[in-house]
């Protein structure tokens, strides 16, 4: 009965949405409620907060219902792990539906979508540290979507194992097992595995990419997505775990791809694309793609360390990058970071006009920096740092036109910082838009302000690889840089190889350039910043800033780094900062702090300190925040009976009664032996990390939109178990000494 009625409920809302677009009434926003882990959640519900829908392609679908209605649709997704594939439906009956739909995680990060299913059951061979399992899927290698490149058979798997949250490596036979890797084989329908030495599998939490395509939203507008993780897609080549086709008016916020096979996100065909604050780290081939776009913002996103799929078979020049960009028209790249790629760091592929890159940070790539390749452009890159990255290039260049570098800093690239190519032969390449066939040369390029210095006497400062160079020789427009080799005077080639005063004369370019070695006299201080960040390598490992729960008098603020790292934060009333937070000793990669009393509709600016374990500290670029208005006096009632039970030797449950208040109460923080850890808007949280046989005290407070915090709950201990596996042996019992007779 009780399923029927929730049924009938939902059909009549829908009903009820669809009936009152029809006679014209204005409709308010719809809250669809998600959460897997209530007991009452299941896909017939109506979505309320009480009877919440249990998967979010259930929500998604009864969205797309509501939101033919043309009512604003916002899918609630509560903390957990869903392990399914959603696809938000192709508009077909309400293509002209200007209200939006979004699909957001109740508190950012704390909801995964994930392609992985928990597999247990392991045998272990006799024998051996090899654990075995059934494999019942024949997926085989992907055929090759490129045929004129090859493609190692291990590029072209997609399967994934993941112990405790990290990756095994797969191998192609069980010859080659080692410690964390895996062998698949089909021919058994068996899968072996060899965890790490110190690791009990049985014991531990088993992860099995299963499921490819974890979101794809097709022809739609309007669609916001903020503060999902999307992990373990098993799509194999060029595939993706988040594709956004032929849709315009998109906003993503906030969302992590991670550890998927192949690519993280992909836009195609589509307009008015806004990614902000994105990480699409570690995944086997590219971090975001895109393909075909019109008016694009990127800001503070980040695409790190990805295509480790693709260099174990050497696969690291064709299609893949931490970005790779192509047909892009009217675009803005700010505040990016592309670190550590096992490929090269940003490609913008042919008919890319009117792009610009700022204040971003292109580093450590195995291949070049950035490859701007028959684009028309214009095409601007400043204050950027494009630095140390290894088998390439700063600044690849083929047959791409009216390109501008102003403020940059190059330093420190493989064999050179500015390679051209394409000058005397032309491309062929039609405007998307416009049809327009171009034939693009490398010319027309500006450079100012730049400092551009090689850290070797075998580094090139600029190589225009082609000869005769004369039509980018005579094109070119270059003047204020710094440029300089402290090993090498020789290290401008352009119709031969010159120094410094024979660049000058062959391009009559540089008057008012030097070379010479670079100091705070004749640098800004954003390129002292930029040439700090390339030399010493700070700054460029934090990513993923975000400032959360303003109210009058407090901020939180949260960050991610690239290796595991303490947390601190620098603020105040101007850039000299002035107050310091409580530092976090906790070595971490997503990292959390609240600021606490602080001075009601003020401007703050703040930045980010985080040490590794060798010690190593990483600094932030400068940010800012905007405090509340202060207005509502009144603190919301204190949080009753706290309880905290321990689950586990590094976990504790808390939950306690909810709060009131005179206006509403936004959530609750809470508090761990006396420091503040975080907030929630549930009445529960699951402390976790602690540390074994150790006591914990909590209490909780309640506060409201304009910052008032109520009075601490009463007090509630807990003291985490001891790890049993960490144990040492129990002594021995029932001794007995037997005393021979004479």
């Amino acid at each position: 009965m009780f399923d029927n009625f929730t049924f009938t409920f939902r059909t009549i809302l829908i009903v009820l949405f669809i009936s009152a677009a029809v006679c014209g009434e204005a409709l308010s926003q719809t809250v669809i409620h998600v959460d897997n882990e209530n007991p009452s959640a299941s896909d017939d519900n109506p979505g309320t907060s009480n009877l919440p829908i249990k998967t979010i392609a259930g929500a998604a679908n009864l969205a797309d219902q509501i939101n033919k209605s043309n009512t604003p649709v916002t899918v609630l997704v509560h903390p957990g792990t869903y392990r399914e594939s959603v696809i938000l439906p192709f508009i077909s009956d309400h293509s002209n539906t200007p209200a939006e739909i979004v699909l957001e995680a109740d508190s950012a990060g704390s909801v995964i979508v994930s392609g992985s299913d928990v597999w247990t059951g392991w045998t272990k061979k006799a024998g051996t540290d090899i654990y075995t399992h059934n494999w019942t899927y024949n997926w085989g290698a992907v055929p090759n979507p490129w045929p004129s490149e090859t493609l190692e058979k291990i590029v072209r798997r997609r399967e994934m194992i993941f112990i405790d949250g990290n990756l095994l490596k797969q191998v192609l036979s069980i010859e080659e097992l080692e410690e964390k890797s895996f062998y698949v084989s089909e021919d058994e329908n068996k899968v072996y595995v060899w965890p790490p030495a110190d690791v009990n599998i049985n014991d531990s939490t088993v992860e099995v990419a299963v499921r490819s395509g974890l979101l794809i939203v097709n022809n739609r507008e309007n669609v916001t997505i903020r503060g999902f993780i999307f992990q373990h897609d098993n799509t194999g080549v060029d595939g993706n775990a988040v594709e956004i086709n032929n849709s315009s008016n998109i906003l993503i916020e906030g969302c992590s791809f991670i550890w998927n096979n192949w690519g993280g996100l992909r836009f195609n065909g589509s307009t008015d694309i806004t990614a902000r604050r994105n990480i699409a780290n570690h995944n086997g081939g590219r971090g975001i793609e895109a393909w075909r776009i019109k008016n694009l913002l990127f800001e503070e996103n980040t695409t790190s360390f990805n295509n480790w799929r693709g260099v174990r078979g050497n696969f690291t020049g064709f299609a893949v990058a931490g970005m790779k960009h192509l047909r892009i028209h009217d675009a803005v790249y700010r505040k990016h970071i592309s670190l550590g790629n096992m490929t090269r760091g940003f490609w913008c592929d042919f008919d890319c006009e009117n792009v610009v890159i700022e204040d971003s940070i292109l580093a450590d790539n195995l291949k070049d920096g950035i490859f701007i390749e028959a684009n028309q452009g214009p095409f601007t890159i400043r204050n950027t740092a494009i630095c140390n990255n290894k088998n390439g290039p700063g600044v690849l260049a083929a047959n791409a036109e009216n390109v501008e570098l102003e403020g940059n800093v190059l330093y420190g690239n493989g064999d050179t910082q500015i390679a051209l190519r394409g000058v005397t032969s032309s491309r062929a390449v039609s405007n998307w838009e416009t049809g327009e066939e171009m034939h693009l040369r490398s010319k027309n390029w500006t450079m100012s302000n730049n400092v551009i210095l090689g850290s070797n006497s075998g580094q090139t400062l600029i190589d225009v690889k082609e000869s005769p160079a004369d039509i980018f020789i005579d094109t070119i427009n270059s003047d204020n840089n710094i440029w300089y080799n402290a090993e090498n005077a020789n290290v401008f080639k352009a119709n031969g190889t010159h120094d410094f005063n024979g660049w000058k004369s062959i391009t009559g370019q540089d008057t008012n350039s030097v070379f010479g070695d670079p100091d705070t006299s004749n640098m800004t201080d954003k390129q002292n910043n930029l040439l700090d960040t390339c030399m010493n390598q700070t700054s460029i490992s934090i990513f993923s800033v975000s400032v959360d729960a303003i109210t009058h008098d407090s901020v939180e603020i949260s960050w991610s780094t690239s290796e595991p790292a303490d947390s601190q934060v620098e603020y105040g009333p101007t850039e000299s900062y002035g107050s310091t937070s409580e530092l976090d000793t906790s070595l971490a990669f997503d990292h959390k702090v609240l600021l606490t009393g602080l001075s009601p509709e003020t401007t703050y600016h703040f930045r980010l300190i985080s040490k590794d374990q060798r010690g190593k500290t990483y600094l932030s670029y400068d940010f800012t925040f905007t405090t509340a208005k202060f207005a509502d006096n009144s603190p919301p009632a204190t949080p009753t009976v706290l309880t905290a039970i321990v689950i586990s030797s590094s976990q504790i449950n808390l939950s306690w009664g909810s709060s009131t208040d005179n206006v509403g109460v936004s959530g609750y923080r809470i508090y761990r032996n006396g420091s503040a850890t975080t907030t929630t808007t549930d009445t529960y949280y699951s402390d976790t990390g602690l540390k074994q046989s150790t006591k914990y005290s909590y209490t909780v407070t309640a506060y409201d939109a304009a910052g008032n915090e109520s009075e601490h709950s009463a007090q509630a201990s807990a003291t985490t178990l001891v790890d049993s596996a960490k144990l040492p042996p129990e002594a021995p019992g029932n001794l007995e000494v037997k005393v021979p007779q004479p």
